[in-house]
Order: structure tokens, then C-alpha cells, then sequence
């Protein structure tokens, strides 16, 4: 054993394969228990390369040492398989031979069939757990069938769990007709269905040497694996009844052998007997005997002769017993014929119930058809209304194309539509500016008016600004309040603003990035921001009215605090002018936004990421004016109410004086 494990390290290094250990260690421990009769190899459960595989098959090629090998749980690959095989195929020694768990299939099972055709003496197969019968490896499956086919020394073959459906089972069935050598098959657990039992019992009809067939979870109905258990038991019965007469033929034809045998030392000492008395003949030829010798010999021939013809008695007893053996055999080959006729009656009984079966599958597979030709139909109409709805969902196709298409018309009258509203806002601007101009002279001329009327109230005036001063410090103090407050407020706006602005930019460059990914959502919302900004612009319009109103108000209350007071007119009208100029500011600032927007609906075919962020921004900004405007309505209401109670106060200190 130990020249076992050399030659293996040598093959290694010839082939400049790594030495694995396990296989190493295996044949160390099989050299220390090397006295037992049968040999066993196992390296089961061992990781083994392709190359390790291919060194173990030339050590296997001319080993004489071991009876059984083991190779279960290996997880061989094709290449391994394959290398093993070819030890296996010149091997004379090995008998049984254990693949289980190892996924062979392609290669493998090809490699496996070539094997089985040169090999002559294994007897025993294990592929439990693997792969032969799979969709990917048919032409495989069917080489190694082949191999089964060919093989004339393999008598027990097991292939459990190997994914064989119908086709194959079929393809193993035709291979297995003609063989006369294997007795158990184990074909358990895989997938031979209605079709590949029916192939199985095509097979058992040709195959009468088959004894062992097991065929547990292979989706077999159940009336076909009861047709092949019967004629397995069939198989099992004819093999017993064979077995019985060869036996008896064996011990007949030992009897016989024994019998002329026997015949033939008889012979042999009758001749012997005789050749001594032609002896003792010549010898009483030369020597005178006495007459009491002659009589002596006279009568031992005689006994010679009576023993002579009692050994021809036993003969003729002899042949009458093989003539009663040769009878005893014509009697048994009757019965042996009777039991053929008997099994061949059987043959037809099942044969008929096999017709039986038949006629009764006919009319189901009559049934199916019918069944299937209603599917048929009913798949026709599906497909009629599967045409139908994919006619509808063309049809609504082109007409969300032409929505798409009527989309982009309204999208372009909008952009007319925000156009003339655009110039219809400069004709209203150029009227406000005439408005404005012709109020402005209608001032110039009350001015005027109103000079000559305080000329001539100045008299009576003066008198009251002594009055008044007092009443000035007061009002005084409060103007000077408002003016903090204002300014505080205004500081607050600015900052604001400020904030609104760095927000803004911030917002604006976050959403050109959003803007990126949100392209196609924005545009759906396209249409609503249109109708908001026409929906802003009338409210600017609005604005701009009321802007005007308050104009108007504050002219005429200046006319009035004009009347009374020329100092606090002046106080008066330099922070109106500021509001002015405000709002001013705040019109020039809608302006430009609107001018923004013109460009901004201009360039909308260009920059269509753009749209969104400059309409965000005019939210904002246009949130922002609308929030000044309300703190500056706020700012005139107080300055209203601040005159009003002035004016109230006025007419009353002037009456008490």
C-alpha cells in the first residue's frame, strides 16, 4: 500500500499537481489495515480537484488492490468526472463504484456513458443525488444511456434524485430492452410522469432479466405502476422458476458425471482383472501347473465372470435410472410449458385490460381535447378582446398626442394673451402719468388759491399759532415718535428684504438643482402659473388704483393741513414725498419684475428649467411687496388718524381761546 501512496506523490509531481492530503492520508491508513481480503477506498466527503481527479484515475488505470471506491460527497465537477472515468475504463479489478452527491451532469454523464462502454467489470453503480437527467445535459443523458445499454457486467445501477423526467426515462427504457445483465435498477425520486411510465412498461414487455425496479415519487398514476409491478413479479416468478431448473439440470448433469464415472473405474478394474489373467495364462503355459490349480483358476475366472456380469447389471440398473432422470426431465419441461401457456394466458388477460385502459384513456383524452378545444376558443376571444383594448389604447394615445398638441396652442395664446396684458398695463401707466400730470396743475392752481386765501388769514392766524405752539410741542413730540417708529419699521423691512434676498438666491440655487430632476412636473404646472401671474397682474392693477386713491386723499388732506398749518404741511409733505417714493420704488420694482416675466416668457421654449425659479422669485417678491404695501397702507392709515385727531383738536383749543 505504501507503493500505492508513492506512486500517487509521483504522479503529483509528474503532472505538477499539489499533493492533496486527504488522499494521502486515506492510502497511509488503508496500508496499515492492508491484511483484510477486500480493499475499500473511500474518500467521501473530501474536497478533490479536477487535477487530483485525473492522477487518482491513472493510479486507478492499473491498480489491482481495491475492490470497492468511494467518491460520495465530493462535489465533482465535469473535468474531475471526467478524469476519473478514464482510470475507470481501462480498470480490470474494481466492482462497485460510489458517485452520490457530486452534481454531475453535461461532462460528466457524457464521461460517465463512455466508461460504462469499455468497462467489464463493475458491478455496482451508486449516482445517487446528481444531475444526469436535467434539461441542459440531454444529449449527455442520452450517451450515458448508452453506456447502461452496452454494459454487459453492471447488475446494480442507482439513480435516485436525478432530475430524469419523461424524455429521459424514455430514452433509458429503449437502451435497457436488450440488456440482459442488470437486475436492480433504483430510479426513485425523479420525474418520469404518465409518459415515462408508459415507456417503462414498453421496456419490462422486451427486458424479462430485470428483478429490482423501484419507482417511489416519479408522479406515476397509479395504474400504470400496478401494470409494472405485475410485470416485475412476472419477471421475479419466470427468474425463480428459472433459477429451480437450472439447479436441477446442475444436479442431474453432477449425477450423470458421477455415474460414468463410476462406469468407468468398473471398467478400468475389469480390464485390469482381465490383462492379469492373460498373464496368469501365459505364465501357465510355460510352467506345467497341477491339475488342482487349473481348477482353481477355472473357478476364479468364474467368479471373475459372475462379478463381471453383476457390474453389467448395475450398468443396465444405471441407464434405466437416467432413462427415469431424461423422463423426469420431459415431465418437468411440460410443466414448464404449461406454465408458459399459462403465463402467456395471463399475458392476454392483461393484455386485454390493458385495451381496457387504453379505450378508457381514449375517451378521456377525448374528454380533454374537448376541453381543450373550449380553451381554444375562449383563448380566441380573450385574444379578440385583447385587440380591441389595445385598438382603445391607441386611439387614446393619439388623442392624449392631440391634448399634448391642444396643450401647446393654449400655452402659446397665454404667452399672446400675458403679451397684450403687458401692453394694456403700459397704456394704463402712460394714462396714470397724465392723471397725475393734471392733478399735479390742478395743485399748482389751488396752491395759488389757497397763498392768497392765507395772506388774508394770516391775521386771524397768528393769533392761534400761539395757541397752536403750545399744542405743537405736543404734536411735536409725536411726530417725532411715529418718525422713530417708522424709521425702526423701515430698518426692520430693510433687513427683511435683505434676508428675503440671501434666502432667495439660496432658494434659487437649490431649486436649479431640483429643477433638473423636476422638468416635467413643472411643466404640467406651467398653465396654473400663468393663471396666477394673470390672477397677480389684476391684483397689481388693483393696487396701482389704490395707490392712487391714496394719492388723491393725501393731497387733499395736505390741502387742509396746508389751511391750518404751513409748518406742519411741510413736515407733513416730506414724509408723504417719501412714501411716494416709495411706492415709486415699489412700482419701478414691479415694473422690472414684470419686465422679468416678459423676458422670462420670451425665452420659455430656451429655458424652460428656468421658468419655475423666476416664478418662485415673483411669489416671493410680489409676497413681499404686497406685505410692504400693507405695512405702508398701515403707516398712512396711522398718519390719517394722526391728522384726524389734529384737525379734531385744532377747531377746539381755537374756541376755547
Amino acid at each position: 500500500m505504501d507503493e500505492l501512496r508513492h506512486t500517487f506523490v509521483r504522479l503529483c509531481k509528474d503532472n505538477h499537481v499539489d499533493v492533496q492530503d486527504c488522499v494521502t492520508d486515506k492510502l497511509k491508513s488503508i496500508s496499515c489495515a492492508s491484511g483484510r481480503k477486500k480493499t475499500v477506498l473511500d474518500l467521501s466527503t473530501n474536497s478533490l480537484t479536477a487535477k487530483t481527479c485525473s492522477v487518482l484515475g491513472e493510479l486507478l488505470s492499473l491498480d489491482r488492490t481495491f475492490v470497492e471506491v468511494r467518491f460520495a460527497d465530493c462535489m465533482l465537477n465535469g473535468d474531475a468526472i471526467k478524469g476519473l472515468c478514464h482510470g475507470f475504463s481501462i480498470n480490470s479489478f474494481c466492482k462497485k463504484l460510489d458517485l452520490r452527491g457530486n452534481n454531475i451532469h453535461g461532462l460528466g454523464a457524457e464521461a460517465l456513458g463512455k466508461m460504462l462502454q469499455k468497462n467489464h467489470t463493475l458491478v455496482s453503480l451508486s449516482l445517487e443525488w446528481n444531475s444526469l437527467g436535467s434539461l441542459d445535459t440531454s444529449i449527455s443523458f442520452d450517451v450515458f444511456c448508452d453506456g447502461v445499454g452496452c454494459n454487459q457486467n453492471l447488475q446494480t445501477l442507482d439513480l435516485r434524485n436525478n432530475q430524469i423526467n419523461h424524455r429521459g426515462a424514455a430514452e433509458l427504457a429503449e437502451n435497457l430492452q436488450h440488456n440482459t445483465y442488470l437486475k436492480t435498477l433504483d430510479l426513485r425520486w425523479n420525474n418520469f410522469g404518465l409518459l415515462g411510465g408508459r415507456a417503462v412498461i414498453k421496456m419490462l414487455k422486451m427486458n424479462k432479466t430485470l428483478l429490482r425496479l423501484e419507482l417511489a415519487g416519479n408522479n406515476i398514476p397509479s395504474d400504470v405502476h400496478q401494470s409494472i409491478e405485475t410485470a416485475m413479479s412476472n419477471n421475479a416468478d419466470r427468474q425463480l422458476m428459472t433459477n429451480e431448473h437450472q439447479m436441477r439440470t446442475q444436479a442431474l448433469t453432477k449425477h450423470i458425471k458421477q455415474m460414468e464415472q463410476d462406469r468407468c473405474a468398473q471398467l478400468f478394474d475389469v480390464m485390469n482383472t482381465m490383462d492379469d489373467q492373460e498373464d496368469i495364462r501365459c505364465k501357465s503355459k510355460r510352467c506345467i501347473f497341477s491339475t488342482e490349480k487349473i481348477a482353481n483358476l477355472q473357478e476364479a475366472l468364474e467368479d471373475r465372470k459372475n462379478s463381471f456380469n453383476s457390474l453389467a447389471t448395475k450398468l443396465s440398473t444405471t441407464d434405466s435410472g437416467l432413462v427415469l432422470a431424461e423422463q423426469k426431465l420431459h415431465k418437468k419441461d411440460s410443466v414448464i410449458a404449461n406454465l408458459k401457456q399459462e403465463i402467456s394466458d395471463m399475458a392476454f388477460t392483461h393484455m386485454t385490460e390493458v385495451k381496457q385502459l387504453k379505450e378508457d384513456k381514449a375517451n378521456e383524452e377525448k374528454k380533454l381535447l374537448r376541453e381543450l378545444s373550449e380553451f381554444e376558443d375562449k383563448n380566441k376571444q380573450l385574444e379578440i378582446k385583447y385587440e380591441d383594448l389595445d385598438k382603445k389604447c391607441k386611439n387614446q394615445q393619439e388623442q392624449i398626442f392631440e391634448l399634448k398638441e391642444q396643450i401647446i396652442h393654449l400655452q402659446a395664446e397665454l404667452k399672446l394673451k400675458a403679451s397684450k396684458f403687458d401692453e394694456k398695463i403700459q397704456q394704463e401707466k402712460f394714462r396714470q402719468k397724465e392723471a397725475i400730470r393734471e392733478v399735479e396743475q390742478y395743485k399748482d392752481k389751488e396752491i395759488i388759491r389757497i397763498r392768497q386765501e392765507a395772506d388774508d388769514m394770516k391775521k386771524s392766524l397768528r393769533e392761534q399759532i400761539r395757541n397752536f405752539e403750545t399744542h405743537q410741542s405736543d404734536l411735536d413730540r409725536e411726530i417725532t415718535q411715529l418718525k422713530a417708529a417708522i424709521a425702526s419699521e423701515i430698518m426692520k423691512t430693510e433687513e427683511q428684504l435683505l434676508h428675503i434676498k440671501q434666502k432667495v438666491r439660496t432658494e434659487e440655487e437649490e431649486k436649479i438643482r431640483v429643477l433638473q430632476i423636476s422638468k416635467d412636473n413643472l411643466q404640467s404646472h406651467c398653465n396654473q402659473q400663468t393663471s396666477l401671474v394673470s390672477e397677480l397682474q389684476y391684483n397689481n392693477s388693483n393696487l396701482t388704483l389704490e395707490v392712487d386713491t391714496l394719492k388723491s386723499r393725501l393731497e387733499e388732506m395736505r390741502q387742509e393741513f396746508a389751511v391750518k398749518n404751513n409748518v406742519t404741511i411741510a413736515e407733513m409733505k416730506l414724509e408723504l414725498t417719501a412714501t411716494l417714493n416709495k411706492l415709486e420704488s415699489e412700482r419701478q420694482l414691479q415694473s422690472e419684475l414684470r419686465n422679468k416675466l416678459s423676458q422670462v416668457d420670451r425665452d420659455l421654449s430656451a429655458k424652460d428649467r428656468e421658468i419655475a425659479s423666476l416664478k418662485e422669485k415673483l411669489r416671493a417678491r410680489e409676497y413681499e411687496v404686497s406685505r410692504i404695501r400693507e405695512d405702508e397702507l398701515q403707516r398712512v392709515h396711522m398718519l390719517q388718524s394722526a391728522v384726524v385727531t389734529y384737525m379734531a383738536r385744532a377747531p377746539h383749543v381755537s374756541s376755547s381761546k
